[in-house]
């Protein structure tokens, strides 16, 4: 869409057309222009669009640098400065108090490695759901932390538990470590057999493995304990593995008793692409 007049409202600081004359001490008197409030709301445009350059080109003629435009789009609420004026260009920038900033709203490379590294992006704003897989690169190093109750784990043999969900056509999950952390309870696990980490959900630990294996003794713990699993070294075969979601199962047969445990698996891993 484009700028539309009737959505348009100027509110001036002063009766003087967003003009004052300044004298300085000891100098001559020179106008200067003050600083005007607008406000634009549209019911077609996004932010991204109303914020892009070129947007308010129409209105060069009365806008001045500093000027401030409140406004509302069809996704959010914007407050921005008027940065550049000419009659070709007009360019305004964010000052920092919109409501939310969809995933539209992010211009393109404008979260850098630089704001990445200033602690701008903490875990307390990661944590919160608002940075989701679909918005990171393909290749970035992601985790997960699932909880599985004593029965998920002796279940597993003949229903193994999804721990990453399938990344989408054409793209490959590859594990680079899990944690999977016991809580004991009361009683050990017992009987089971080798456990690992496998592509989709073929039952009885049949899945192209995609983890180090651990042996059906190494749970069988009568205390808290931590067992590692580190990346596989089976080929991962492009008609087993890709879209395919990462999985805990064991083979042989099901874990059982573990009365009162808990574990929670800490998944870290990449999605990338195979085309």
């Amino acid at each position: 869409m484009a700028f539309t007049i009737a959505n348009w409202g100027c509110q001036q600081p002063s009766m003087n057309a967003g003009q004052e004359t300044v004298t300085p001490f000891g100098g001559s008197p020179t106008v200067v222009n003050t600083i005007n409030v607008f406000t634009y709301a549209s019911p077609n445009d996004t932010v991204a669009t109303i914020i892009a350059a070129d947007y308010f080109l129409s209105l060069f003629n009365i806008l001045n640098v500093g000027d401030i435009i409140w406004g509302s789009g069809t996704d959010a609420s914007f407050a921005v400065t008027v940065a550049t004026v000419s009659s070709t260009s007009v360019t305004v920038v964010s000052m920092g108090l919109t409501t939310s900033i969809g995933t539209a709203n992010i211009v393109a490379g404008a979260v850098t490695a630089t704001e990445l590294a200033s602690d701008a992006v903490t875990t307390v704003k990661i944590l919160d759901n608002n940075v989701t897989s679909a918005k990171l690169a393909l290749n970035t190093l992601q985790y997960l932390a699932v909880p599985i109750t004593a029965a998920e784990f002796n279940g597993m043999y003949a229903a193994p538990k999804l721990l990453v969900a399938a990344g989408g056509a054409n793209t490959l999950i590859v594990l680079d470590k899990l944690d999977l952390l016991l809580t004991f309870g009361s009683a050990a696990f017992a009987a089971g057999g080798v456990a690992a980490v496998q592509y989709d959900s073929t039952a009885n630990g049949a899945g192209v493995i995609a983890s180090t294996t651990r042996a059906a003794a190494d749970f069988f713990v009568v205390a808290s304990t931590g067992f590692g699993f580190n990346m596989g070294v089976v080929a991962q075969t492009f008609t087993t593995c890709v879209n395919k979601g990462l999985y805990l199962s064991n083979i042989t047969g099901a874990f059982t008793t573990g009365t009162g445990s808990s574990l929670v698996a800490h998944i870290w891993y990449k999605i990338v692409p195979t085309v």
